[in-house]
């Protein structure tokens, strides 16, 4: 059976599988599902038709050696997906909060550290990691196995490669690689998927253009933008280069076509074999 505090708020609807716990301190909204042997504990509000999957642990204590005893809340919109084991810390500090937003997807074995803020319309792939303070903007996807560092952004509309280290800010709109964790371009697919228009993605590709390509100094880059792109993604771009702290992911930048690899022959093989690169 389950067991739910007394003290919990618990909205219409609500549902409460076997074996899954709702501690007091609890606000969950209107249609909420709480599968089995889930933990929903103190300092938890949520808003409506969100799905807490098998085993998620969502308001666990913030994973910090210097923890004071009161530490923050963990507040959630609506209409979230947070598959099995995934797991959602308090915010360290008692005045703040770990914010998810809403029609957010956490496939399974996800984790979002302390004070966390996520946007709404992210997918974040199975066991992908999000570190403390983490801030992840509208609309964005951490693919799989994914391990972004405390302190670090990702942008709006961002899609970061399976695999990948993330210890700088990814800018909004970008490909990350998975492999390299370098960027490999504009999210174009996503771009239009989204609604924006012909004239959006030929902006964004100029303003690509001069922060990876025309080897400006940075405050150039920055004053460039704004003069040239008063309004659309360009200036939420720009807005997000402008208040970075801790860099920007750098671009992939392919080998020469013309590259060769020479490969080791025996001596009596009087061919030469040669391969392009890539």
């Amino acid at each position: 059976m389950a067991v739910v505090s007394p003290d919990a708020r618990l909205g219409v609807g609500v549902k409460i599988g076997a074996f899954a716990t709702v501690e007091a301190d609890v606000e969950l909204g209107d249609f909420c599902t709480v599968a089995s042997g889930a933990v929903v504990k103190s300092g938890v509000t949520t808003g409506c038709h969100n799905e807490f999957g098998e085993h998620a642990v969502i308001g666990g204590a913030p994973q910090h050696t210097a923890r004071p005893q009161q530490v923050g809340r963990v507040v959630i919109g609506d209409h979230n997906v947070f598959r099995e084991y995934v797991t959602v810390h308090r915010a360290l500090k008692p005045e703040a909060a770990t914010t998810v937003g809403s029609h957010n997807y956490v496939m399974a074995g996800g984790h979002f550290g302390h004070d966390v803020v996520v946007g709404s319309n992210c997918i974040c792939a199975n066991a992908s990691l999000l570190g403390g303070h983490v801030i992840v903007e509208d609309r964005a996807f951490v693919s799989g196995a994914v391990a972004v560092h405390q302190f670090c952004r990702v942008g709006r509309l961002a899609m970061v490669g399976g695999h990948a280290r993330i210890v700088q800010d990814v800018p909004p709109y970008m490909l990350v690689d998975g492999q390299s964790g370098c960027i490999v371009g504009l999210n174009v697919v996503g771009l239009r998927r989204s609604g924006h228009s012909a004239e959006d993605i030929a902006e964004l590709k100029a303003a690509y253009r001069i922060i990876y390509r025309r080897g400006l100094p940075w405050k150039e880059v920055l004053d460039v933008l704004r003069q040239d792109f008063g309004s659309g993604p360009v200036n939420h771009l720009s807005s997000f280069l402008g208040s970075g702290t801790r860099g920007f992911a750098q671009e992939r930048r392919a080998p020469p076509a013309a590259a060769t690899l020479r490969l080791r022959v025996p001596e009596d093989d009087s061919t030469a074999i040669r391969s392009k690169a890539g």
